[in-house]
């Protein structure tokens, strides 16, 4: 199943002509003799797309003269060397532009199947021979500065990827060594309610932290993550540290890709919950949360859900329902609590996220 992309600007970096059909066939045309003959084309490359060139003059000089014989001598000359010059660079278009002329010299300018020539059909010769010449070293210095400007691009591309690479990595640091401070301050805390509240902020700093550690970095997308994995990490970070052992927490997911801003709003939505739900529940110490990921329509639907002792109306006055609210608000999502669904008792909480086109 394709994973859907929510509407939003995505950070476009193609690695060398800009991603339009006409600009990336050029791309490829002018990349084939580097395929066939490595970095640089060789003198071998240049006679096969020459002779190539050629041969299409040839039938589509046949093609005229079975209508029309010896009309327009060089029509075809310039688009042969144009093709040359284009695939394989000026070495190529010469040999093309002579090969041409050449055959135009023998086969059509009278007297033909000779190489004698009139004074003014070699004026004209030489004046098409310089002519095409002269486009050759256009189309070549075209192609020359086309290369030169797709490798810069190219290294500027690469530069970029790993600058942000390197702020992605020192962003993820400073997050966690801000969570792993209050983690201490709050170990060292008497006061019940302020350790857990430190023990929050800390969890809400790691989800953060969690979101550079996901980014789905390609070639097409540097700011995006693969919102399944990253609410498995989350789900997997409570369980090992705030679910108690009795606690089964299970999760199910289809692939959905997001902006990398858009999912730490949606992990910190999660992660609120599931906080809740391992601080609330489960005063026992036994019991079971699930937690699904699902496509729906146009709509992501996050949808966690717990067996535990069920919504209580001041739960829902706290620091951590009012940040809920607010994320939901910036992400024009839904958020619903009601009693869990397919259990007698517990709560389930409802994310509902639009998805863009």
């Amino acid at each position: 199943m394709t994973a859907p992309r929510l509407g939003t600007r995505h950070v476009r970096l193609a690695s060398g002509l800009p991603d339009e059909s006409g600009a990336g066939t050029i791309s490829v045309i002018l990349d084939l003799p580097h395929r066939l003959a490595g970095r640089k084309p060789d003198v071998s490359t240049d006679v096969v797309v020459a002779a190539a060139a050629v041969g299409l003059a040839v039938i589509c000089r046949a093609i005229v003269d079975s209508f029309t014989p010896g009309v327009i001598v060089y029509a075809f000359v310039f688009p042969a060397a144009i093709f040359a010059s284009l695939v394989a660079g000026a070495r190529s278009g010469l040999i093309a532009t002579a090969a041409c002329q050449l055959l135009a010299w023998y086969f059509v300018i009278p007297v033909k199947r000779s190489f004698v020539i009139t004074v003014p059909d070699a004026i004209g010769l030489f004046v098409a021979t310089a002519s095409v010449a002269l486009t050759v070293w256009v189309v070549a210095a075209f192609r020359a500065t086309s290369i030169r400007l797709q490798e810069e691009q190219e290294r500027h591309v690469e530069l970029l990827s790993l600058a942000l690479k390197e702020v992605d990595h020192r962003t993820r640091n400073n997050f966690q060594i801000a969570a792993s401070l209050l983690l201490s301050r709050a170990s060292g805390q008497d006061d019940p309610r302020l350790r857990d509240e430190l023990q929050l902020a800390a969890g809400r700093l790691q989800s953060l932290a969690a979101a550079y550690s996901n980014l789905a970095l390609s070639s097409a997308d540097l700011s995006t993550v693969l919102l399944h994995e990253h609410l498995r990490e989350i789900c997997d970070r409570i369980q090992e540290g705030m679910l108690p052992a009795g606690v089964a927490l299970s999760f199910d997911a289809e692939p959905v890709q997001v902006p990398a801003q858009v999912a730490v709003a949606i992990a910190l939505i999660v992660n609120e919950c599931l906080t809740n739900a391992a601080k609330h529940a489960f005063p026992d110490g036994l019991g079971a949360v699930a937690v699904w990921l699902r496509p729906d329509g146009n709509d992501a639907l996050i949808t966690i859900e717990d067996d535990g002792t069920g919504n209580k109306s001041d739960r829902n006055t706290g620091t951590g329902s009012k940040l809920i609210d607010v994320l939901a608000r910036n992400l024009s999502a839904e958020f619903t609590v009601t009693s869990a669904t397919t259990t007698d008792r517990g709560t389930r909480c409802e994310l509902r996220v639009p998805l863009g086109d």
